[in-house]
């Protein structure tokens, strides 16, 4: 139906959405620990894009079945948009304030983490497999987190100057 070679051009779409949208929320972040832990997830998204575009999906024999092929990735990428992770990263990027931007990047790096543990079924090689687990162990990292940061936030509302 798809072929990882169409994977992985959507997990290369959405760690260069990830880059995009951190490094332009870390810039519009007034809180300087946020703005740069923020920033330090831009940067882990630019590695991860890096090694999505040097992961080998091997030779793509030609297939029997074009149109279904052709069906499955109009499909995937049908139910790829739905997501928070969408192949547009513009919600994001309009979030006004941190709890919107927080809480959008949690739905997103939750979002990525489901489509990679799919992708990862599509991987044969062992050192490849192994580099994606690390991935995705970074992107659960990322939701801790943002859950730090929110909760941080949460904590600051609840305060009550004297």
């Amino acid at each position: 139906m798809f072929t990882l070679s169409d994977l992985r051009d959507i997990a290369i779409q959405i760690e260069r959405n990830g880059v995009e949208a951190y490094r332009s929320a870390s810039q519009r972040i007034v809180d300087p620990e946020m703005a740069a832990v923020v920033a330090l997830m831009a940067e882990e998204e630019l590695r991860h894009l890096n090694w999505f575009k040097q992961l080998s999906t091997g030779a793509n024999a030609p297939s029997e079945h074009p149109e279904i092929e052709a069906m499955g990735r109009s499909l995937l990428k049908e139910m790829m948009e739905s997501r928070t992770f969408s192949l547009g990263s513009e919600p994001l990027q309009r979030a006004v304030d941190v709890s919107a931007v927080l809480s959008q990047s949690l739905g997103f790096e939750e979002d990525t983490i489901l489509f990679y543990n799919t992708l990862g079924a599509f991987i044969e090689t062992p050192a490849a497999k192994d580099q994606l687990e690390a991935i995705i162990a970074e992107e659960r990292r990322h939701v801790e987190m943002i859950e730090r940061m929110m909760a941080a936030i949460q904590t600051d509302r609840g305060r009550v100057d004297a």
